[in-house]
């Protein structure tokens, strides 16, 4: 009966321990918190709620807003590279909040710069964003972001998959308009594209951005089969790499991308997801942005994160010791 107990209370004790060490989970995003149709992509962020940034940047946070599990990027205000003369400061690339939500169907991005101080789409020198997306921290893929932008993510965060939106979109130019929705395009100078490592275009008939200038927002919806598919066994998590600038576009010839600053030797990012503190050129003055976040994501039945080895190792213990207790019985 001693020998009983004994295992019975080691068993409680690891069983507190691997209760403990499991409280990671919760930092993973579960796509089932989201109901269909609670995003609706039109340029308008009101649906995502409002999350005050004070005191948090730089920073990700998971978080329910407007009862919408998201994380949230937290940018620094005013920490902008200023090198076009147009723009001291450069309010349209400056970076405020990005956040990410999903459910079953499709990934969702918004994102939020200080102020979008153009006239319509299709500007010369509009926003440009580029995200890149390294599924699960996989060690293949591409390192350059796009848009001719000089710009490199980490070595440890290549990309599988690449999604630009880019407001100069030159088919929209003196049209006067300040909203637009469009779906996937493969062209250069298209607004809305996903490329894969391989840089060729995904296509899908769902998959959609739209901004509002007067709400400095651009919203955007992805399948998650066009990046890789819903996160699951071995994909638990999306490594993201961001960067904004000013665009250009010649839709008609397939060209567009970031406006150059100083040639190949010069990164042309003039914002970047960093924790890098002062001026986003600290970061990216190398032509790298060294900095990553990782979203994690659960799935309905729940998929989460591998157990680090530790967790590992007491697992298997209490196991034992569980087995130690039944056999312990059956000696009886």
């Amino acid at each position: 009966m001693r020998s009983l107990a004994l295992a019975f209370i080691t068993l409680l004790v690891l069983s507190v321990s691997l209760t403990a060490s499991a409280g990671s989970v919760d930092k993973a995003l579960p796509l089932a918190g989201l109901s269909g149709g609670s995003i609706s992509v039109d340029g308008d962020p009101v649906e995502w709620g409002v999350f005050d940034c004070t005191g948090k940047a730089p920073g990700l946070y998971l978080e329910t807003v407007n009862e919408i599990p998201q994380w949230i990027w937290c940018d620094p205000l005013g920490d902008e590279r200023t090198d076009f003369s147009q723009g001291s400061p450069d309010k349209r690339v400056d970076l405020i909040q990005f956040r990410v939500t999903g459910d079953e169907n499709y990934l969702y991005g918004l994102i939020i710069v200080n102020n979008m101080d153009f006239n319509y789409i299709g500007e010369d020198g509009g926003t440009i964003v580029a995200i890149a997306i390294n599924r699960n921290g996989e060690t293949i893929g591409e390192e350059w972001f796009s848009g001719d932008s000089d710009t490199k993510v980490s070595s440890d965060a290549r990309w599988q998959y690449q999604i630009v939106v880019n407001l100069a979109d030159s088919r929209y130019r003196g049209q006067g308009r300040t909203f637009v929705s469009d779906v996937l395009r493969e062209n250069w100078g298209g607004i809305f594209y996903i490329v894969n490592s391989s840089w060729s275009f995904k296509t899908d008939e769902d998959s959609l951005a739209a901004t509002n200038v007067s709400n400095n927002a651009i919203e955007f919806k992805v399948r998650w089969d066009t990046i890789g598919g819903v996160p699951s066994d071995g994909s638990f998590f999306l490594r993201v790499s961001l960067i904004t600038g000013r665009g250009w576009s010649n839709f008609d010839n397939n060209g567009g991308g970031f406006w150059d600053i100083g040639g190949t030797s010069t990164s042309d990012a003039l914002d970047a997801i960093t924790n890098v503190t002062g001026n986003t050129w600290e970061e990216v003055s190398d032509g790298d942005v060294d900095y990553y976040i990782d979203l994690y994501f659960a799935t309905t039945p729940p998929h989460y994160p591998i157990p680090e080895p530790g967790l590992m190792v007491v697992t298997v213990t209490a196991v034992s010791a569980f087995a130690m207790v039944f056999l312990l019985r059956r000696r009886k």
